[in-house]
């Protein structure tokens, strides 16, 4: 059995390291795996692709996919009839590019039991849906709500419909969205991320002299990109715990991002004793080491979630949490402040108040603490292995 995984890049990020997890349960299932890359620059992470996993670099930019431009036609006739030029244009450019891919590529004359379209951006998902690769069976996976995508650009739909087997992290109104779209004719799946965080080494030296050096601190790992990452929420929340609470703690960001500037901008403008606390780290591969340093993580987002691969992760390392309540991750993973605290989207105050509780009472730290155990066992990977298998058995035999 083969798989091609099919990203729109292999930077550091959510998305990115939750297909590497992936390709370590599809070789455990047996099956032989192909990572289409279509950034090539984008390929930080191939450093830690699993061994046996083949990548392949074709570049296909998102610019030249015909869905990429269907939103334009909720501006005016104008943007419309740029619309149809545009389709018709990036169309015939697809279509010569793909028998270019499939002369110049051996892994595109292959064919694939399953092609995957696994970034669910544009560009992967029209060479999933427009058959770059061979392949029996196509699937995109939806990093969050199906509704979500279709709330972006009706070109989702378009792409959506020729795949057809869509997985899905959560199924928030999914209903109301196959009500009001009757033309949709889709398999949906839903399928927690797992994580493997846990089998990554520990450097217990490292993870002392970070207790030294930052004490009990509080952890945001993510990619600075507004709105689907919120730090000025957080930096603005940590400001008050020191003011207002007088708590004595270090905050880190681990991430890269083009609103990185604009977040460090902010703190500059802060009080001395705030802005020596807060401390900008850039991209770490070794994240399990702040994890398992850290006393809390904190996270925010405007925008939806998903399902944040950070929250999973640090309840390996038995991390209490407090994460905005954002649309539509965070409440599918700590429910209603059952495993962590959840609080209103964009409110520091109401933030920094959760993250207090957390320093000031230890019972309902050590409370979070013990029930992030139970939680954590829906996402170990023997459990979504069994759940993936069954998942592809229902799609090769429709």
């Amino acid at each position: 059995m083969k798989v091609a995984l099919v990203l729109s890049g292999l930077q550091v990020g959510g998305i990115e390291r939750v297909c590497l997890d992936y390709c370590k349960i599809f070789l455990n299932l047996g099956y032989q795996v192909t990572i289409f890359n279509l950034n090539p620059k984008f390929n930080q992470l191939e450093q830690e692709v699993p061994k046996g996993v083949k990548v392949v670099h074709i570049p296909f930019s998102i610019w030249i996919t015909p869905e990429r431009y269907a939103q334009l036609v909720k501006r005016n006739i104008l943007y419309k009839i740029i619309y149809i030029i545009a389709y018709i244009l990036f169309s015939l450019i697809d279509f010569v590019y793909k028998y270019y891919c499939r002369l110049i590529y051996k892994s595109c004359r292959e064919e694939y039991d399953y092609a995957i379209s696994f970034s669910s951006h544009f560009n992967d998902l029209t060479f999933v849906a427009d058959h770059f690769v061979k392949a029996k069976k196509t699937i995109s996976w939806c990093h969050g709500a199906i509704y979500s995508y279709l709330l972006i650009s009706d070109g989702f739909i378009n792409l959506y419909n020729k795949i057809k087997n869509i997985v899905v992290l959560v199924d928030e109104a999914q209903e109301e969205v196959l009500s009001y779209n009757r033309n949709l004719n889709l398999n949906i799946y839903k399928l927690y991320n797992p994580t493997f965080v846990k089998k990554r080494p520990i450097n217990k030296t490292k993870v002392s002299n970070l207790k030294k050096k930052y004490g009990d601190f509080l952890l945001m790992v993510s990619r600075f990109q507004y709105p689907h990452k919120d730090q000025l929420t957080v930096i603005k929340a940590f400001n008050i715990l020191i003011n207002k609470y007088k708590i004595k703690s270090n905050l880190l960001f681990i991430g890269d991002g083009p609103d990185k500037e604009r977040a460090e901008q902010f703190t500059n403008s802060l009080s001395t004793n705030v802005k020596e606390k807060i401390f900008f780290l850039g991209t770490k591969l070794d994240v399990q080491n702040y994890y398992s340093a850290a006393f809390a993580l904190v996270h925010a987002s405007v925008a939806g979630e998903g399902l944040p691969t950070v929250m999973i992760e640090a309840m390996e390392y038995d991390l209490p949490e407090v994460v905005t309540d954002s649309k539509t991750g965070p409440r599918e993973i700590l429910g209603n402040n059952k495993y962590g605290e959840l609080c209103k989207v964009q409110n520091p105050d109401d933030m920094s108040e959760k993250i207090y509780k957390l320093y000031t009472n230890e019972e309902l730290y050590k409370h979070y603490q013990e029930v992030e155990k139970d939680r954590i066992k829906d996402f170990i990977p023997d459990r979504i292995e069994k759940k993936l298998e069954k998942i592809l058995k229902d799609i090769r035999e429709k």
